[in-house]
C-alpha cells in the first residue's frame, strides 16, 4: 500500500542573499539551481496547491503541510508572500498547516506581522553564538549574519511566536555551549541536523575532526537538557531518538530508514525528493515530473527514487543488517548513506556518533522514564 504524504516543500526561491560554507543546495555536487528561476512563478505555484488539493480530495479528510522554502523564501517579498498564504488558504481549504524556513536576515516588524497573521509556522536557522554561527553563516560579502537572525528571532518572540531554531552540527564544535546560547535567546524547540556529507565529500568538509565529533557534540546538550527536566524545551532530535527506543514513531527522516512522506517543489516546478540528496552527485533528485504536467499520484511515472523513497522506503544497508541499534538508526540519513561506487547501501558517514549517542541515551534513560512515557505524546 502506498504511503501518504503529509507535507510539500515549496521552493519559491531558488536563491540565498547568505553562502553557508556548507550549504547542501549551493555548495555541493548539484548545481542544478543555476538553470531554474529565481522566484516560483505564479503558474507553477497555482498548479502545485491545485495537485495538493486534488491528492487531499482523493483521501477524504486527509491534511497536508505546505512548508515555504528556498534559498531563502523571504526574497520572494512581503506582498507576494501574503497572497501566497491567502491563495493557499483559498485554494486547498483546511490546510493543516503553513510553515516556513529562513535565515531570518530579511525580518523586520512587518514580516513579523504577516508570519502571525496568516499562521505561519516559523523556523530560523541559528548554528549557536556569533564566533560559530558567523565562521559559517556568512553573506555572498563574507559578512556574519548572526546579529540579523537574533534581531530577526527576537521579532518574532516580541510578535507573539515561538519559533523554532534550526542547528546545523558544526563538528567538533563546543555543544554546550550553543545550547546555553539557545536558551538565553529564549528559543523552547530546536533541532540539531547531523552535517549533509556523502561518502564521497564528508573528508573535504570535516578533514581532522576526531573519531565521534558529532556525538561528542551531542551528548553534553542532551546531559544538560535531560537534567534540566523542563517540559517546555523540546529538542527534536532527542525526542525522536527515545520514541524510537520505545518502538514509536521517530518523527524524522534522519534515522529509522522511514519511507519519506514529503515531496519538493522546485521553483520550476520540478517535483524532486529529499532536497539534500544534492550533496550526493548532480542529476540525483531529478526525475522527469513537474506539477504543470503531473500531479502527486504520479510518482511512479518518473524516475524511480522518488517513488521509492516516498512508496516504499530504501533496503536497510549490508553492513547494517547485523546491527543492535539497526531499528533505531536504520542506517542513518540518506544523503549520509550515499557514495557513487554503492548506491545508498553503507552506514551513515556518521556511523560511529551515531552509535555512540544511542548507548550514550539508552545509559542515560532510566527504565521508569520509558515506562512512564512510552504510552505519551512526547511532542
Amino acid at each position: 500500500m502506498a504511503e501518504l504524504l503529509n507535507s510539500v516543500v515549496l521552493k519559491i526561491a531558488e536563491r540565498c542573499n547568505l553562502n553557508c560554507s556548507y550549504c547542501y543546495m549551493y555548495n555541493h555536487e548539484d548545481q542544478s539551481w543555476r538553470n531554474r528561476p529565481k522566484f516560483m512563478s505564479d503558474k507553477v505555484y497555482t498548479a502545485t496547491l491545485h495537485a495538493i488539493r486534488d491528492y487531499c480530495e482523493r483521501r477524504p479528510g486527509h491534511q497536508m503541510y505546505v512548508v515555504f522554502h528556498g534559498g531563502e523564501p523571504m526574497l520572494i517579498g512581503k506582498t507576494r508572500f501574503a497572497a501566497m498564504c491567502r491563495q493557499a488558504r483559498e485554494t486547498v481549504g483546511d490546510i493543516l498547516s503553513l510553515s516556513m524556513q529562513t535565515n531570518g536576515w530579511l525580518i523586520d516588524e512587518d514580516w513579523a506581522r504577516i508570519l502571525v497573521e496568516h499562521g505561519v509556522h516559523t523556523g530560523i536557522s541559528i548554528d549557536g553564538p556569533a564566533p560559530v554561527h558567523d565562521a559559517a553563516r556568512v553573506t555572498h560579502a563574507g559578512k556574519g549574519s548572526h546579529a540579523r537572525a537574533v534581531r530577526g528571532l527576537r521579532l518574532l518572540q516580541e510578535a507573539g511566536m515561538e519559533p523554532a531554531v534550526l542547528c546545523v552540527v558544526d563538528p567538533g564544535a563546543d555543544g554546550l555551549a550553543i545550547y546555553r546560547h539557545f536558551r538565553e535567546i529564549g528559543v523552547h524547540t530546536m533541532n540539531f541536523l547531523l552535517p549533509d556529507v556523502s561518502h564521497d565529500n564528508k573528508t573535504r568538509f570535516y578533514r581532522g575532526r576526531g573519531a565521534t565529533p558529532v556525538a561528542d557534540y551531542l551528548i553534553p546538550i542532551f546531559d544538560r537538557w535531560f537534567a534540566e527536566d523542563d517540559p517546555d524545551i523540546r529538542i527534536r532530535l532527542f525526542w525522536g531518538l527515545l520514541r524510537m527506543m520505545m518502538g514509536g514513531d521517530g518523527e524524522t527522516d534522519a534515522f529509522g530508514n522511514p519511507a519519506m512522506h514529503y515531496v519538493v517543489v522546485e521553483s520550476d516546478g520540478a517535483i524532486e525528493p529529499l532536497d539534500a540528496l544534492k550533496v550526493c552527485e548532480e542529476g540525483l533528485t531529478w526525475t522527469g515530473l513537474n506539477v504543470l504536467h503531473h500531479g502527486f499520484d504520479d510518482l511512479e511515472c518518473g524516475r524511480p527514487l522518488l517513488h521509492q523513497l516516498v512508496n516504499e522506503g530504501l533496503p536497510l544497508p549490508t553492513k547494517c543488517r547485523d546491527c543492535a541499534e539497526k531499528d533505531v538508526c536504520g542506517g542513518g540519513y540518506y544523503p549520509n548513506r550515499y557514495s557513487r561506487e554503492r548506491g545508498f547501501d553503507n552506514p551513515s558517514v556518521w556511523c560511529a556518533d551515531i552509535l555512540k549517542l544511542i548507548a550514550h541515551l539508552r545509559a542515560h534513560v532510566p527504565g521508569g522514564f520509558v515506562e512512564a512515557t512510552s504510552g505519551s505524546d512526547l511532542r
